[in-house]
């Protein structure tokens, strides 16, 4: 079968050839940027804040009504392809983070067309499954099904999205002609090779120069382990949800974990999930969680917000990038877009005892709020 997919690769490398004779990609050393290593080209950076396409929303509402839907099969797919124009002309923002199972990223190429921003200029993040199965031929399959949605030759920065081949409220399993990744076979499955088998396939993309470079989403300590006792290079990039309501019951020791092997951390639901998801006041006994409904509801971050004189997606986002980690906040408002951005254009820094306020805030644990799917303690993800 990885037989059958080498005419594929020949297309692949005519591509990639192409792009190297006609345009140099950026490295984004020019801009705020967190360098890449392990599997990255060499001098490749991303930038530090990304716009989020994964939009929540599943009814076709007006752009910019929450819950944000971005989707093509509702008919939200013009609601992204203005987003993405408004990010990459309006704010001036330069990283995209997108999936295929987003089911928008026709969308997000022709929001990059309309823009007239140059490819070379945009880093396009992008990710193969949850809702697409795992597995070697699978991940190579996805990954040129994505160049053709997204209308390039290379992706900036490619990524495993979930580390199991079902993610939570997902009903079905989809189906992969990867022994290891067939949840049908019980001889064969086996989560850990799966996801070996997946990111061999990840490597041979990357040294394929298709990506410049590869990493996971969703990953804890014992995956990213994984690979190493494998022996196989390490991933540049690991995803998670990361904001201070999960930092210290399941992002601190990851973030020390990644620092440690050079493996940049990027947040996703930097602020929450506000148009979607409110955090659990009370306990079921009905005691307080210590928690607001939002993050942006905060008492502490709102105090602080006051300090300094900013928004309290600002300060949020502030204290996220002084741990060092990216982020990824979605937005269909361009107010809110460049206030994100501004937090590079208008530098401040957040004081070590404000720092340590903000880390110290409530926790959402799944004992707290069991129903939400970024809740942390569920014993898989980080």
């Amino acid at each position: 079968m990885k037989q059958s997919l080498l005419f594929f690769f020949f297309v692949c490398v005519l591509t990639h050839a192409l792009r190297t004779s006609t345009a140099t990609p950026s490295r984004f050393t020019n801009v705020h940027s967190f360098p890449l290593f392990n599997s990255a080209e060499t001098g490749l950076h991303m930038p530090a804040l990304g716009l989020g396409t994964g939009f929540y929303g599943e009814q076709n509402v007006p752009y910019g009504t929450y819950p944000e839907c971005g989707a093509e099969p509702p008919g939200c797919g013009p609601s992204t392809q203005k987003a993405v124009y408004t990010w990459l002309t309006k704010a001036g923002g330069l990283r995209l983070d997108c999936a295929n199972s987003y089911y928008n990223q026709r969308s997000v190429a022709q929001g990059i067309q309309q823009s007239l921003v140059d490819r070379s200029e945009v880093f396009i993040l992008s990710k193969v499954g949850p809702t697409f199965p795992l597995g070697y031929n699978e991940t190579i399959n996805q990954t040129l099904d994505i160049l053709q949605e997204l209308q390039t030759t290379w992706i900036d920065l490619s990524l495993v999205h979930w580390p199991t081949m079902k993610h939570p409220g997902q009903s079905d399993v989809p189906k992969s002609s990867d022994p290891a990744c067939n949840t049908t076979n019980p001889l064969t499955y086996n989560e850990k090779d799966c996801r070996l088998s997946t990111w061999s396939a990840m490597l041979l993309l990357f040294e394929l120069g298709i990506v410049r470079s590869i990493g996971v989403s969703n990953y804890n300590t014992t995956h990213l382990q994984e690979m190493i006792d494998a022996r196989l290079p390490l991933p540049s990039v690991n995803q998670v949800s990361f904001n201070p309501y999960n930092y210290r019951t399941g992002r601190a020791d990851l973030l020390e974990f990644c620092q440690n092997n050079h493996i940049q951390l990027v947040a996703y639901s930097p602020l929450g999930v506000p148009d979607v998801h409110r955090y659990p006041v009370t306990h079921q006994n009905k005691t307080l969680t210590g928690m607001s409904p939002t993050l942006l509801q905060d008492p502490v971050i709102s105090s602080i917000a006051k300090i300094y004189n900013r928004t309290e997606a600002q300060i949020i986002l502030r204290w996220i990038h002084q741990l060092g980690v990216a982020s990824n906040p979605r937005s269909m408002n361009e107010t809110h877009m460049k206030e994100n951005l501004d937090i590079f254009a208008n530098p401040f820094t957040i004081n070590d005892n404000d720092m340590m306020r903000i880390a110290n805030l409530a926790q959402d644990t799944c004992d707290v709020d069991p129903d939400w799917y970024e809740c942390v303690g569920n014993g898989n993800l980080p």
